[in-house]
């Protein structure tokens, strides 16, 4: 085994969970462009695993990456960031990154403001998920991400409404009111789809692309659409296709 071969079966291991073996590369200089980034990578992060509340393993950081507030943030190994992404991690609870987690370029996650106003709950985000390019997760109240989710580009996650019963107030003086967001494990979010406040995905399911979910979804339902209704069910036991048929029927939000 070449040098280049070597220093791939070592290091890549380390940073990916499905790092690609060296003999499906085209040709070294691929597997030397491949091992360039990642080194990088690995530099540029270790000013974060150095301020973070807690890091275990590589972290691999890209170009333009701005993390604040690294001292509520937990780290696991393998975790990768990807080129001009935005975590502002001060919170309650902090931002949990899990093993083998990927926040694509461009995105953003902010629990909090930047200007010392309220603090905002958190994130969690289990092992090897991955969040598409060009999202956004305002976490002001707490977002749970469960293991090997999969969020597609330009997602949105909006744990707060914004206040407006009166009348004589503007609508921005009246405050938020913050709720829990849940994505269980094995859950699909297709691309430009918006999961609003108050939201538990159930584990297995999937959202179209484009969907707004304003109401919960059980577990292992497809659904899509403004609002988003259910449009499929997986395979189910007999019991669960009862449970979530009579949920179709009294749930005019879960409605095909």
């Amino acid at each position: 085994m070449g040098l280049i071969a070597r220093l791939h079966a070592r290091l890549i291991p380390q940073v990916s969970t499905d790092g690609e073996p060296l003999d499906r590369l085209l040709n070294d200089w691929d597997a030397l462009g491949v091992l360039l980034r990642v080194s990088m990578g690995v530099l540029r992060g270790l000013p974060v695993r150095l301020g973070a509340r807690h890091s275990k393993g590589l972290l691999l950081v890209g170009k333009g990456v701005t993390v604040t507030g690294a001292q509520h943030l937990t780290l696991g190994r393998g975790v990768k960031i990807e080129d001009h992404a935005e975590i502002q991690c001060r919170s309650h609870r902090g931002v949990v990154l899990g093993d083998g987690v990927t926040i694509g370029r461009n995105v953003s996650i902010r629990p909090s403001s930047y200007y010392g106003h309220e603090a905002g709950e958190g994130l969690t985000i289990g092992a090897g998920s991955c969040v598409g390019a060009l999202s956004w997760i305002g976490a002001s109240g707490h977002v749970t991400i469960g293991v090997d989710v999969m969020l597609g580009p330009r997602v949105t996650i909006l744990p707060e409404n914004h206040v407006f019963e009166r009348l004589d107030v503007p609508i921005k003086a009246q405050g938020v009111l913050r709720r829990r967001v849940v994505i269980e494990d094995d859950c699909w979010i297709g691309a430009g789809a918006t999961i609003l406040s108050g939201v538990r995905i159930g584990r297995g399911s999937i959202v179209a692309a484009g969907a707004v979910v304003a109401r919960s979804v059980p577990p292992r339902t497809v659904v899509g659409g403004i609002p988003a209704r259910v449009l499929k069910y997986r395979s189910q036991t007999e019991g669960e296709q009862r449970l979530l048929a009579a949920l179709k029927g009294q749930d005019p939000g879960l409605a095909a």
